[in-house]
């Protein structure tokens, strides 16, 4: 079971706006997966009751109401109340709220170019890929006047989507990698433009230590389930 609690100094990173929009998909997910009271009662020992029956609005701005260590807050929540079996419901809600965000804003993070680009080889279609939904954030971050740093780098059979102000472990330390929400919704935007599975894994993460979260994704698509049973 992973070990969850908050770091001893103050992360700015916590601190910073999340989109309304994002947090209310992370909440319709959770709802989802673990039920109107489920989700209650993780939001009450998260200490986020404000959003009991109480979702933001589904809008892609940033009020200034809710912040990345609130998105974290949830996530983490959901791990420490439910233990072991809490992985893979913070990837179901990774997938769901990867649905949401492309039903709602395919224009922000480009896709229509990634689709356009069926005929280029597939590993050049992810870096496309992968390249616009980080593009998404960024243009998102900056129009609440903030910076989102992230970069994807080569690494031969797999590109490295790097994260330094990363929303899913702000404030947070861990004895475990906790990205497993962008993992799981690397994994579905994927499979949304190419109708494959990618095998995305977290291999460093803030909550450990590390400068940065960083996920490796396959340049090719695999077999579903054959490499997470190994995880």
């Amino acid at each position: 079971m992973v070990q969850i609690s908050d770091k001893p100094v103050h992360d700015p990173i916590a601190a910073m706006k999340m989109v309304d929009a994002y947090m209310r998909w992370a909440l319709e997910a959770s709802e989802e997966v673990i039920g109107k009271d489920g989700l209650a009662v993780v939001l009450r020992g998260a200490g986020l009751e404000r959003f009991i029956d109480n979702y933001p609005p589904n809008v892609l701005e940033t009020s200034g109401h809710i912040t990345y260590g609130d998105y974290t807050a949830l996530c983490a929540g959901i791990l420490n109340f439910f233990g072991r079996p809490g992985k893979s419901m913070v990837m179901r809600i990774g997938r769901l709220s990867a649905k949401k965000a492309i039903e709602h804003q395919s224009g922000i993070f480009n896709l229509a170019t990634v689709l356009a680009g069926k005929l280029l080889p597939t590993s050049v279609q992810v870096k496309m890929g992968l390249g616009a939904v980080m593009g998404g954030f960024k243009v998102m971050a900056e129009k609440a006047g903030q910076e989102f740093k992230g970069t994807i780098e080569d690494k031969g059979d797999t590109y490295h989507y790097v994260v330094e102000t990363c929303p899913l472990c702000s404030g947070k330390q861990a004895d475990s990698n906790i990205g497993w929400l962008m993992e799981a919704s690397l994994e579905e935007g994927l499979q949304q433009v190419f109708n494959k599975f990618f095998d995305v894994v977290e291999i460093e993460c803030k909550a450990k230590g590390a400068p940065a979260g960083v996920w490796e994704v396959p340049k090719q698509p695999g077999e579903e389930g054959v490499n997470r049973s190994a995880r």
